[in-house]
């Protein structure tokens, strides 16, 4: 179990390591931490390879946890090099199908976008307000910051200085749609 904090809201999500494995499980004892991810039985799970068919059915899945978080999503034609944006004022997704290049991308987008939802929802759906949930201080802050690839980095890049706790936590949660929406699935259930 991990437990998402944020100023007094704590949201507990399972984590099920195991749902990461790409490939078999190696020794736990010879894990190297940018490829393989250590499971609850103290082995490594693989993270590394081809996964071009990790995304499959996650559409539906997210489409569904967001309708039953009351968050409507619109596709539409955006300016170049916006993938996807979150409203928190009007509790609305938009997917910018013009600037989609290809579907785990897509499902990537979908997911960081949904992080803003959960963030949004830590913070009280229907208020605007967003909070940041992992990174309540300096030190787990430069912890995802580390974590992020260079493409993430250039992306946080475009953002003002004010929104990169919120930023961080999404890029790396774009890359994990099973985690995202076990928060998203036990932040609608808390309503």
């Amino acid at each position: 179990m991990t437990a998402l904090v944020s100023g007094g809201l704590a949201m507990a999500v399972p984590v099920a390591a195991q749902d990461y494995s790409r490939s078999s499980s190696r020794n736990g004892g010879n894990c190297d931490y940018g490829s393989y991810l250590v499971n609850n039985n103290g082995g490594c799970v693989d993270l590394s390879g081809d996964d071009s068919n990790r995304y499959n059915f996650y559409e539906a899945k997210f489409l569904t946890a967001l309708k039953n978080a009351g968050i409507s999503i619109s596709y539409e034609s955006c300016q170049a090099g916006i993938l996807g944006y979150y409203q928190p004022h009007y509790n609305r997704m938009t997917m910018c199908q013009n600037n989609r290049q290809d579907f785990n991308l897509y499902i990537e987008t979908l997911a960081h976008e949904t992080w803003h939802v959960v963030q949004d929802c830590a913070a009280g759906l229907d208020n605007g307000a967003i909070v940041p949930i992992m990174n309540t201080d300096a030190s787990s802050f430069r912890s995802i910051l580390a974590s992020l690839g260079s493409a993430d980095w250039r992306s946080l890049n475009l953002y003002d200085p004010q929104d990169l706790p919120y930023e961080g936590e999404a890029f790396l949660m774009e890359k994990h749609p099973d985690k995202v929406l076990q928060a998203l699935n036990a932040c609608t259930n808390r309503r």
